[in-house]
């Protein structure tokens, strides 16, 4: 007679292990979300780009993205995934605040950017 109980027994630590790594890591969904989080941090730092290009241009910091002949840059103005604008505001002088709607939130995606309570991203200009 053969014993089944070691067999069973791998199976549930199989199990086990499974689970605990899909609990650590957030499982395929994570994942996406981690990424659809790096995509939009990324379109706010193009934005940023142009903005700051603009901001070195013309003297002064401003919200229009339209490019320029000299800042001919063409950053993504809305939420590839779901279609909402990204939003952009001008603190003060010297600040940008930009804004989209994370999944996962900022602090894991932007680590280069300062960001708020509300998850939007500030970013100070230098223009001297």
């Amino acid at each position: 007679m053969v014993r089944k109980w070691p067999v069973w027994g791998f199976v549930a630590l199989c199990l086990a292990v499974l689970v605990a790594g899909l609990i650590a890591t957030g499982g395929p969904a994570q994942g996406r979300a981690e990424k659809r989080d790096q995509v939009r941090t990324g379109d706010l730092s193009a934005l940023y780009q142009l903005l700051l290009c603009k901001a070195r241009e013309t003297g002064s910091l401003g919200t229009d993205p339209t490019p320029t002949e000299a800042c001919p840059m063409t950053p993504r103005l809305a939420d590839p995934f779901t279609a909402a604008p990204y939003r952009v505001e001008l603190v003060d002088a010297q600040n940008l605040r930009l804004c989209a709607d994370f999944e996962i939130g900022v602090n894991k995606q932007a680590d280069y950017f300062t960001h708020d309570a509300d998850g939007c991203l500030i970013e100070r200009v230098e223009l001297e």
